[in-house]
């Protein structure tokens, strides 16, 4: 095992060694978390609501080709019904999103969303039941890898409303938790 380590090219980008330097490692944590409690009107979700739910700045000066791990969690909770006809459905479909602001070398801000995850939860019933009562509270996780520059960046998550069927009791998303670690790919 030591002549692996020993037989390495000395031009390799992160030379192993027989005892390597631990790594250095950053952790931070969302700043201001927000619920989101989508408005509703007479039981209708209203259209185009959008929330930012939490964000954290990291600075990753100081890693060699950094990967940062974000984290996020939060709890969806919703109360809706569907009374008429013969077929019911209740539905909500929401989008998460990870933007990443960060600065380029001319101090200019560039903000980019680096993913997204849809939420979708559909119940349809057909001919059975004179109405259909729906009440979730369920949690709602994601993690994410991004290989970015070294530097100071911002990342948030935003929630978007897109599809709703039903009459609505309440909506909303809660306890929203962000966090990052982030590593260089070796360190002097």
């Amino acid at each position: 095992m030591d002549s692996y380590y020993n037989n390495r090219r000395k031009d390799d980008s992160c030379p192993f060694m027989a005892r390597p330097k631990a790594k250095k490692i950053l952790l931070e944590c969302g700043q201001h978390p927000q619920d989101a409690n989508f408005e509703i009107d007479d039981g209708e979700v209203e259209e185009r609501q959008s929330f930012v739910l939490d964000k954290l700045i990291i600075d990753t000066t100081c890693l060699f080709k950094p990967t940062v791990k974000i984290e996020f969690s939060s709890l969806i909770a919703f109360e809706a019904e569907d009374e008429e006809g013969d077929e019911h459905e209740v539905e909500v479909e929401l989008l998460f999103k990870l933007i990443r602001t960060c600065k380029d070398d001319k101090g200019d801000k560039d903000s980019e969303v680096v993913q997204t995850w849809k939420y979708l939860k559909e119940f349809d019933i057909e001919n059975s039941i004179d109405e259909l009562e729906v009440e979730i509270s369920e949690p709602f996780t994601v993690t994410f890898c991004d290989k970015t520059c070294s530097g100071c960046c911002e990342y948030k998550v935003v929630v978007e409303g897109k599809d709703f069927e039903g009459d609505f009791e309440f909506l909303r998303v809660t306890k929203p938790d962000l966090s990052a670690l982030a590593q260089g790919l070796c360190d002097d």
